[in-house]
């Protein structure tokens, strides 16, 4: 199996648990709340905690599927190469901010983990450390989509009578 689906296969299972979790907790606590009148205090907690990983560790799999919004109207018409060099350019961006947002979400962990939730008394790194954990993984899903376009081209450049 292919690192990259492993780790596609990983994550998938990671966020499907992680959404069912957030799922039941919200419904409980709402059930709890308003139909038996006894609030869970850190069910709002632990639920905000869920939601910061779904969502940056759920934008790995938007970029390994490329199913972002992008903008090509213009690009499309242009040539080939243009095209790509235009994406190396994209990707070379993306790739800096998501480098920037490592360093920063790690600069985020080291300075709130000594902070905790008042209701869970854990640390709000862990909030945090999804931050630089997604980002690390956008980075691991821009440079393989990179690869893959590298080798796809290479496979058209060889004919079908030519030698590798």
């Amino acid at each position: 199996m292919h690192v990259t689906t492993l780790l596609d296969r990983i994550v998938g299972g990671i966020l499907a648990l992680i959404l069912g979790a957030m799922t039941i907790l919200v419904f409980g606590s709402v059930v709890l709340r308003y139909v038996l009148n006894s609030p869970v205090t850190w069910s709002d907690e632990l639920a905000s905690l869920l939601f910061a990983w779904i969502t940056f560790v759920g934008a790995f799999v938007g970029f390994r599927s490329r199913s972002h919004i992008a903008l090509d109207t213009l690009v499309v018409f242009l040539p080939q190469e243009v095209r790509r060099g235009i994406a190396r350019v994209v990707d070379g961006v993306v790739l800096v901010v998501l480098a920037l947002f490592v360093w920063q979400g790690v600069r985020l962990c080291n300075t709130t983990w000594s902070l905790e939730f008042p209701a869970m008394e854990i640390s709000r790194g862990y909030l945090y450390l999804s931050l630089p954990v997604g980002a690390t993984l956008m980075i691991v899903a821009v440079l393989e989509h990179r690869r893959e376009g590298r080798a796809a081209r290479r496979r058209h450049a060889i004919g079908p009578g030519d030698r590798p």
